[in-house]
């Protein structure tokens, strides 16, 4: 998985974030000297409203192999002829320990979000660490992480600076998830809960999202997941146009992409 995630959110407008493929993050990192690029395009739909077509392409490069780096995560929504430009990511992460087995690997990260939009009144950020115990490695595999079950724990806050009136809010955020091979090893279902999006500061749980990934090579994977989120605010809701009710649901489909390219390794 990108060590650093794009920041997804479901602000309104100018901070509506497409959906990433596995919002729960995990304990590692690409090897040093990879370049990553991830992409991912979806639509969400809820009652009452029209759907918002979302799409998002971030970069990053692992600069040694224990810290990465992303600056980027660059996109757009589209809703009713009109497209909206997304915000920037900046986000490093560290690996504090790595490990395979019952040993849980752990790393740390933080993030912030620059509006690139306009919108300088809202700016968002978080603190995370990461726990993942990456089981059952075959005995004949060389890659550490072809393993046949990874399991995901994210525990961390989500944070919000208002420019208008000078506060600063602060959230709990946790996340759990799993990535588990199928008939093939090249094919995983994955399924997780948070306590909505790391950058979405208004959503909260219940929050969820299930899908395959099909690891195409060693450094391509296709992602194709389906998402559901409770209405439970303003912000959640105007990613759908403003429809729904308070006790209705949003959901959305997505389509992702991510490949790595050896710079310097």
């Amino acid at each position: 998985m990108a060590i650093i995630v794009a920041a997804v959110s479901l602000h309104w407008p100018s901070e509506a974030f497409a959906v990433r493929p596995f919002v729960t993050d995990d304990a590692r990192i690409v090897y040093k000297g990879q370049f990553e690029v991830e992409s991912f395009a979806g639509v969400s739909m809820a009652d009452g409203s029209r759907p918002v077509v979302e799409a998002r392409s971030i970069q990053g490069l692992a600069l040694t192999d224990r810290f990465e780096l992303i600056a980027g995560g660059f996109g757009f929504t589209y809703q009713g002829g009109q497209a909206r430009p997304l915000d920037m990511l900046v986000q490093p992460k560290y690996v504090i320990h790595r490990s395979f087995g019952m040993i849980p690997s752990i790393s740390v990260a933080a993030a912030s979000l620059f509006p690139l939009s306009g919108n300088t009144q809202h700016w968002d950020s978080y603190t995370m660490a990461h726990v993942s115990w990456f089981l059952f490695t075959p005995e004949n595999s060389t890659d550490p992480y072809d393993n046949d079950l990874a399991i995901h724990v994210n525990l961390g806050t989500k944070n919000r600076y208002d420019a208008g009136s000078a506060t600063y809010q602060m959230k709990f955020y946790w996340a759990a998830g799993f990535e588990v091979i199928t008939f093939s090893r090249e094919l995983r279902f994955l399924a997780e809960t948070f306590n909505g999006d790391p950058f979405g500061f208004e959503e909260k749980f219940p929050a969820y999202q299930t899908g395959f990934r099909w690891y195409r090579t060693p450094t391509m994977q296709v992602d194709l997941v389906f998402r559901g989120i409770r209405n439970t605010t303003e912000d959640v809701r105007f990613v759908a146009g403003g429809g729904g009710l308070p006790e209705e649901w949003n959901y959305t489909i997505q389509v992702g992409f991510r490949f790595l390219i050896d710079v310097f390794r």
